[in-house]
């Protein structure tokens, strides 16, 4: 008959210690890949955050045109945003009729006019701000003067109507702004904020790091520069410098996880 040997107190010791070992080591690789994931999960919302205003900055700015960058500074800039293009005709119950070329339809009835640029005889542009801009259903004017309304353009009628004269080729432009301030969605952090128009402004994306901002590339070689120029009409373009936050600190760690977004944006920002 066979007679098993019990465990010696040396051996229980023993087996309890590699227990702990192995269950120390299991803690330590669930804990690092719980930590993995959170640090991931936190690069995500930041990479989000900083898409979502490149995309929305991107593409007012790429339309910056003679003279449009109206004033800048390392966390704002006001410029004239073009959003829809066209052919100025005659005058029709006080208001110049304008044939608009079509345009994005979700940027046009988004845009808040802010005024219209007429280009001269000698090819500069002057602008008016502070005018009104309803759709018309009245091509009267248009067709005396043989412009046509074209296939998915749109008449508008604009006030004054000294506005543009008849056959000048016209743009629509609404005043936008953009600015890195105080978020009031979340307390305590930077937010991009933007303002068409003389509306107020709207909180667009957040969270932003205190080091996000604008740099300013400078004459025909696009040097960088922090500061802007005294002439704004030297700037040919911005290096927008985005750099997001996660909306928390990964697991295990105090700082919030950054993401930059580096993008230069040229435009025709030339003296007119």
């Amino acid at each position: 008959m066979t007679r098993h040997r019990g465990f010696t107190l040396i051996e229980l010791l023993i087996g309890i210690v590699t227990l702990a070992v192995l269950a120390t080591a299991l803690t330590r690789i669930l804990l690092s890949d719980s930590r993995f994931v959170s640090k991931q999960e936190a690069l995500i919302t930041a990479r989000q955050t900083a898409r979502a205003a490149m995309n929305v900055m991107s593409v007012e700015l790429r339309m910056v045109s003679d003279g449009g960058l109206l004033a800048a500074g390392a966390d704002s800039v006001f410029f004239r945003s073009p959003y829809a293009y066209g052919v100025a005709c005659g005058v029709a119950s006080g208001a110049r009729a304008v044939s608009l070329m079509p345009a994005d339809s979700a940027m046009y009835a988004s845009a808040v006019p802010s005024g219209i640029a007429r280009r001269r005889a000698g090819g500069q542009y002057s602008f008016l701000d502070g005018i009104t801009v309803a759709a018309s259903a009245d091509a009267t004017p248009c067709t005396a003067d043989s412009v046509r309304i074209v296939p998915d353009g749109s008449l508008v009628a604009v006030t004054p109507d000294t506005a543009a004269l008849s056959g000048e080729l016209v743009y629509l432009y609404q005043n936008v702004a953009y600015k890195f301030m105080a978020s009031t969605d979340m307390p305590g952090r930077i937010a991009l904020w933007r303002r068409a128009g003389l509306g107020a402004y709207e909180e667009l994306a957040a969270p932003f790091d205190s080091t996000a901002r604008f740099r300013f590339l400078v004459g025909p070689n696009l040097q960088r520069t922090g500061t802007p120029p005294a002439d704004l009409t030297t700037v040919n373009g911005l290096e927008l410098s985005i750099v997001a936050q996660s909306y928390e600190p990964p697991q295990g760690q105090s700082e919030f996880q950054l993401f930059e977004l580096p993008l230069q944006v040229v435009f025709l920002n030339k003296a007119n």
